[in-house]
């Protein structure tokens, strides 16, 4: 065995050589431009925050940078053309792709911390889910039976969608957006492994090993061209190990990173974001992994979360933390904005607070689809305006006195007044009404799981057409928010547009009621406080 160690080192390098020539854009863009991207957007979302604060509104800044992105970008295309336009969205679209590729991973947060939660008696869980299941399927239908009814009500004809369709193809007008139906969910990048030309890079580069005589073929072989082509050269071990690693850069990538960085670190400080962050991701990896049909019941938000809980439990119980303590190293509440704000004596953030605060990325980058089918979201405003202001008044006004006559606690009545919002929204929203926040930012993310989970069987149900995808996108993204909004951004990227406007208005709407003196008022006044 002690002769073939040297053949092994040699082939190791060799194959760190082919992935280098294999993966460095994808590199150069995922650890270079992408994190530059996203630090931008986010100090966007900072200007737009400090702006914000010096008015007595309460308003997330990354639900105002989406808008006005959206508006800006209508401004420039009208100024500059249609050509130079695409040119720069597809500059913007290098971060935003990524965020908007990830956006469930930056969800998890949610539930990781759940364990944090007031405890509530298991007659109060039954009603808490038996008024979620029932609210989300008859708020569901009405909302589609309503665009349904406008659509005809206006004339938004089946002729009409398909003409439309027709004209978006001939205008040649799309935008790169990265999620596509193709998706690779371990890349780290905007773009997927080129199986092609890993291919044929690992086959050109041949073994240095090889000898003169078996580089070149034997004279009487060169004219059976056809034959060799037919027949390449088997790939040659270090080959096999750059594809495999170029496959699996991202995997490897970051457990080398928990191995070595985050629990040498976390053991030797106490400083778990490291560890708890990659774990956190080799956690949404592994639930990604799983077959299509089995994500039809175990969404990887949940799945990932529920990992993740258990697997930093063991982590810090090695440690000698309880799970109070693990969770509140998980998020210890401090942002970008409070660092950029320049607080002093700031806890280091945790990983629920990375992830948190590039999830604010994420919904600014849903102004990428609206962009891209603006000219939907002008031609069918009236079925998307009106479903989600009368989405939000009823939610208001119906859930928080139905919740308190079922014998639901106060706060978590208020919560499900915010429950198909977006987490964005839905936070600010059950602050501002004085509910559980913990239970509100459940209630939203659950909501999104179960309109991916059982939404398009709703919508075949109610007998609506798959190329509808007004009321698809009305529908999911009122009642489902971001989560099935990141679902329709590979099955049907129009209705993702309109679902990200309807859940942007909705959100709205909401907010800005909740931030009206009386109304809250009014609103806490239904459950006795």
């Amino acid at each position: 065995m002690a002769p073939k160690i040297p053949e092994f080192i040699s082939d190791g390098f060799e194959a760190l050589k082919l992935v280098a020539q294999l993966s460095w854009r994808r590199n150069v863009k995922a650890w270079i431009q992408v994190p530059f991207g996203i630090v931008l957007i986010l100090l966007a979302c900072f200007g737009i925050n400090a702006l914000i604060g010096l008015s007595s509104v309460s308003f997330p800044a990354s639900v105002a940078c989406l808008i006005l992105l959206f508006f800006i970008l209508n401004l420039i295309d009208l100024v500059i053309g249609h050509q130079r336009t695409r040119a720069l969205v597809s500059i913007i679209d290098i971060p935003a792709g990524w965020a908007l590729r990830y956006i469930n991973l930056f969800f998890t947060p949610s539930f990781v911390l759940l364990p944090l939660s007031d405890s509530i008696t298991a007659t109060e869980v039954g009603k808490i889910i038996g008024v979620f299941l029932v609210g989300f399927l008859v708020m569901f239908a009405v909302t589609a039976w309503l665009v349904r009814g406008l659509q005809v009500l206006v004339g938004s004809t089946k002729r009409a969608i398909t003409e439309r369709a027709e004209e978006m193809g001939a205008e040649n007008d799309a935008i790169p957006l990265a999620v596509s139906s193709n998706t690779n969910f371990t890349s780290t990048n905007t773009i997927s492994p080129i199986q092609e030309q890993e291919l044929a890079v690992v086959r050109d580069a041949r073994d240095p090993r090889e000898s003169p005589e078996t580089e070149s073929p034997p004279l009487e072989t060169i004219s059976s061209t056809t034959q060799v082509q037919q027949e390449p050269l088997p790939l040659t071990r270090a080959q096999i190990w750059a594809a495999f690693i170029n496959r699996n850069l991202d995997l490897l990538t970051y457990s080398i990173m928990f191995l070595f960085i985050g629990i040498p670190v976390y053991y030797a400080t106490g400083y778990a974001m490291p560890v708890q962050l990659t774990f956190n991701v080799l956690a949404y990896f592994a639930a990604q992994s799983l077959p299509v049909r089995w994500k039809q019941f175990l969404h990887p938000v949940l799945l990932s979360s529920g990992i993740t809980i258990l697997g930093i439990w063991i982590l810090g119980l090695v440690k000698g933390n309880n799970l109070d303590e693990i969770l509140g190293a998980y998020k210890t509440n401090t942002k970008y904005i409070a660092y950029w704000d320049g607080e002093r004596n700031l806890p280091l953030p945790g990983a629920g607070d990375i992830f948190n605060s590039v999830l604010d990325a994420s919904i600014v980058s849903l102004a990428l689809p609206m962009f891209q089918y603006r000219h939907e979201l002008k031609s069918h405003f009236i079925p998307i305006t009106i479903p989600s202001v009368v989405l939000a008044i009823a939610s208001l006004f119906g859930y928080p006195p139905l919740c308190y006559s079922l014998g639901i606690s106060p706060p978590i009545s208020l919560s499900f007044s915010v429950r198909s919002l977006t987490l964005a929204l839905a936070t600010p929203a059950a602050t501002n009404l004085g509910g559980n926040t913990n239970a509100a930012a459940a209630l939203a993310i659950m909501s999104g799981i179960l309109g991916v989970l059982i939404g398009q069987r709703l919508l075949t149900f109610l007998k609506i057409r798959p190329d509808d995808y007004i009321t698809i996108g009305v529908a999911m993204g009122g009642n489902a928010s971001a989560i099935a909004t990141a679902l329709l951004l590979v099955s049907d990227p129009r209705a993702a547009a309109l679902s990200s406007l309807s859940m942007s208005l909705f959100g709205i709407v909401t907010l800005a009621l909740t931030s009206v003196p009386p109304v809250v008022e009014i609103i806490r006044g239904l459950v006795g406080l």
